[in-house]
């Protein structure tokens, strides 16, 4: 009789570990998802959608980086391209972006860095681009605003104090 209540003891402690461990791994992920300040992104450059492989939007981010003076130019300084950076600092204050440079020794004067991170999706490249699933209905309507020339879209992404950023939604205003 023990050693039936005990092999009962050990068969349910033996099923629900599985479950304990599969809960704290979903709340840690929750937790981590919902940190971070949400930041407008320009994109420009977009793949409505495959119908093979879902519903999305890919897009490229239209970083805003200071031009160069011609007293720049002269000088030989060649433009900051953030599409080959490891790292990038976000000056503004969230979640719009006045311009975004080269992460030097110290990150003194960011609002926040932005990492690139390894997408697991070949769409995914670092800081150039990024992708937005969402419903065929949402995906269509996106990309008709997507193409319309008088709207500017902007992905609003969730950047962590780590760095890792994750896109939440697309927003679009009128083009200057």
């Amino acid at each position: 009789m023990i050693k039936a209540v005990s092999a009962r003891v050990w068969l349910a402690a033996a099923l629900a570990l599985p479950l304990a461990i599969f809960a704290v791994t979903w709340a840690t992920t929750y937790r981590m998802a919902q940190q971070g300040q949400d930041w407008l992104i320009p994109i420009r450059g977009y793949d409505p959608r495959d119908l093979l492989r879902g519903h999305y939007v890919q897009y490229q981010y239209d970083w805003p980086v200071a031009k160069l003076s011609p007293a720049q130019v002269e000088a030989g300084q060649v433009e900051f391209d953030p599409s080959y950076a490891g790292a990038l600092c976000i000056e503004g204050s969230a979640p719009n972006i006045t311009r975004v440079r080269e992460v030097g020794p110290s990150p003194a004067g960011c609002a926040i860095v932005a990492r690139a991170t390894l997408g697991a999706r070949r769409e995914v490249r670092g800081l150039d681009s990024g992708i937005l699933f969402a419903s065929q209905a949402r995906a269509l309507d996106l990309s008709k605003k997507l193409a319309d020339p008088k709207l500017q879209g902007l992905v609003r992404v969730r950047i962590r104090p780590d760095g890792v950023m994750r896109p939440v939604d697309l927003a679009f205003r009128p083009r200057r």
